[in-house]
């Protein structure tokens, strides 16, 4: 039996540190921690902490000084307007970290002073408040515009959470521009400019690679949460399959802990040949429930996630997955938000690309050597 491969340690303090710079934590002074710092927190070698901070200075986040340390990078505030960033579930997936890192240099490009945003405060943002205490402290750091990221990891609630956040920054007068998913629910369209991935395509793009691959049983699984997106992905799901001749049912869907052996044993008693998860995170918790199970992958059942999560391809079966245009996302955002702080009054613009598949061998065996 294989043991399982670990994520590289340089990425794990890549992640932490800039987790931190996206969420503000270093925002008071520009200064991040040092080698040394980061050398003892992660119990490891300066070499390994020199990788991670070079990759955090090809991202265009920092400067490294000799013999000073590492700071965050200076925008050009001469003449620019300030924007900043709202990103509910920061953490959840690293899929936001590349999307935020082409913000900066996007913003930095089109001379935006980018100031890092946080999280959605912990505190419920449906009382009036919280979301004007948020809207004050923008208006209080002369934001013009906030890239916002709507919460989906919460109950029905979120969705009015998050409209009422939207609302409220855009009567203080900030421009808002919406990543990955709206404010309102699948298939409704909110009053403002969103860029992110056709997720209807994405959910048929998993279901049409499985059906490719011969499979004819395809579920879908998914977590709590995830309304907006999920809605979408497994609206798409169904459009395949259905377009297939293979019949939908709200038993096809399979929503909790992929990570949990129950629930895996209770998805495999549906007998699925194929499975679609929502995203890599998923995907990689039930390959690992599966493999604890000692069913195979790709043989007795194959499965695709969504959006190619850096280590998706290290692991014992690496994972078949559709790859988010991370770059291009960053970059249009940052274009919708000049154009809305250009005083543009053009209808909102709903930019949504499509994704890459990448095949590996979670869903095709790999060829014999």
């Amino acid at each position: 039996m294989r043991t399982p491969l670990k994520k590289p340690l340089y990425l794990d303090i890549f992640e932490y540190v800039h987790g931190n710079i996206v969420s503000g934590a270093y925002a008071a002074d520009g200064r991040i921690p040092t080698d040394g710092q980061l050398m003892r927190r992660f119990h490891t070698t300066r070499a390994t902490v020199a990788k991670a901070m070079k990759e955090l200075e090809r991202t265009g986040l920092i400067l490294r000084r000799p013999g000073a340390g590492s700071f965050l990078r200076p925008a050009d505030r001469a003449n620019g307007a300030f924007v900043s960033t709202l990103i509910a579930g920061l953490g959840d997936t690293e899929f936001f970290e590349p999307i935020c890192a082409q913000i900066a240099q996007a913003c930095h490009a089109c001379n935006l002073s980018l100031i890092w945003g946080a999280n959605s405060p912990s505190t419920p943002l449906d009382a009036a408040s919280p979301i004007d205490a948020l809207c004050a402290r923008f208006r209080a750091q002369r934001v013009s515009g906030v890239f916002f990221v709507p919460d989906e990891q919460a109950d029905a609630h979120s969705e009015n959470r998050n409209l009422l956040i939207a609302r409220a920054l855009s009567a203080a007068g900030i421009a808002v521009v919406l990543l990955d998913r709206d404010v309102v629910s699948f298939p409704a369209q909110g009053p403002y400019d969103l860029v992110g991935i056709d997720n209807v395509d994405a959910g048929y793009q998993q279901a049409r690679h499985l059906l490719d691959v011969g499979c004819t049983r395809i579920h879908y699984v998914t977590r709590p949460g995830s309304l907006w997106t999920k809605s979408a992905r497994i609206h798409g799901f169904r459009l395949a399959l259905e377009e297939a001749g293979i019949g939908f049912t709200p038993d096809c869907v399979h929503t909790g802990d992929a990570g949990d052996p129950a629930f895996s044993r209770a998805l495999l008693r549906q007998k699925p040949d194929g499975i679609a998860c929502f995203h890599d995170p998923v995907a990689i918790q039930l390959v690992q429930s599966f493999q604890h199970l000692k069913v195979a992958i790709p043989g007795h059942v194959k499965i695709i996630g969504l959006d190619d999560v850096r280590y998706a391809e290290f692991l014992p079966v690496p994972i078949t997955t559709l790859q988010q245009p991370c770059r291009s996302i960053g970059i249009q955002a940052a274009e919708l938000m000049v154009r809305r702080l250009n005083r543009d009054t053009h209808p909102p613009r709903r930019i949504l690309f499509g994704t890459r598949l990448i095949v590996r061998s979670s869903t095709c065996p790999s060829p014999t050597r």
